[in-house]
């Protein structure tokens, strides 16, 4: 028979028995707590999927229960109404895109280049903005939702959103940004990448982003090569890059850039003028 028509629920469930069979030494009896935890995700995973597909006017618990592949009584036991549904699901998506954000964190400390925390926090944000979540929340936030969901919905929404920016933005400061250009950064940062998510209701064109998104990353390099100088790079791990703009000081030097696109680029060595003899 084809695994085609298979639930979700049901696969990852086999998928779990069959490991579990190829490997009799080292499988291990789940407790309790883990049972309950994975089915809680399998209802979770589910909800979001069905909202995704006909909104939450149209979410029905019992279609819940079928593409989650649990029983009614375990849907019950973790959430009694359909109203503590939504809300749990919405709960559950901010706090995988608040992992996902001190995941792409740790990633971004290890290249050590204030370019890398750039890129990542457009990563960050183009899942979010682009996921399924945010149109979740958008259309809850702003739709026909009885007035205390939306309340709900939007308080639940803002604590995670602002949790991640708060991350971002500790980030840049470590990275030697002094904390206004590091809330302003992060802030346009962030309104370009919603921006392109919301423009997708009337065009979709993912080349056009791509180009867009190189020409902000130099925007910020001319912007932050305008404003700072060397020594405010001092205490982050920045990589300078050489630029054509003299430094304010009056010694006739170079200033620092910032690597956006990943590595360093310096300029090659100038060889010294022939002598007129």
């Amino acid at each position: 028979m084809s695994n085609t028509n298979r639930k979700p629920g049901k696969v990852a469930r086999r998928g779990a028995m069959d490991e579990a069979a190829r490997n009799p030494s080292t499988a291990r009896r789940r407790t309790q707590a883990e049972r309950s935890e994975a089915t809680r995700k399998l209802i979770l995973d589910a909800t979001v999927r069905i909202m995704v597909r006909k909104g939450a006017a149209g979410l029905r618990t019992g279609e819940v229960v079928k593409e989650a592949g649990v029983s009614v009584g375990a849907q019950l036991h973790h959430f009694p109404t359909k109203r503590e549904l939504i809300l749990a699901a919405l709960d559950y998506v901010n706090e995988r895109s608040v992992e996902m954000c001190r995941q792409r964190v740790k990633l971004a400390r290890r290249a050590g280049d204030t370019g890398s925390v750039i890129n990542a926090i457009i990563a960050d944000a183009t899942n979010f903005f682009f996921g399924n979540g945010f149109f979740i929340e958008l259309a809850l936030g702003f739709g026909q939702a009885e007035p205390d969901l939306r309340r709900v919905v939007r308080r639940s929404s803002r604590r995670s959103r602002f949790l991640v920016e708060a991350i971002w933005r500790e980030m840049l400061e470590k990275q030697g940004l002094p904390p206004e250009i590091a809330g302003d950064v992060l802030a346009l940062t962030l309104s370009m990448v919603r921006g392109f998510a919301m423009r997708r209701f009337i065009e979709d064109d993912p080349a056009r982003r791509a180009h867009l998104v190189k020409v902000w990353r130099d925007m910020i390099r001319a912007y932050l090569g305008a404003r700072l100088d060397e020594k405010q790079f001092a205490g982050g791990s920045v990589e300078p890059v050489i630029g054509d703009r003299p430094a304010p000081t009056a010694t006739v030097t170079t200033p620092a850039w910032l690597p956006l696109d990943g590595a360093s680029e310096r300029p090659r060595a100038r060889k010294p003028a022939k002598k007129r003899a």
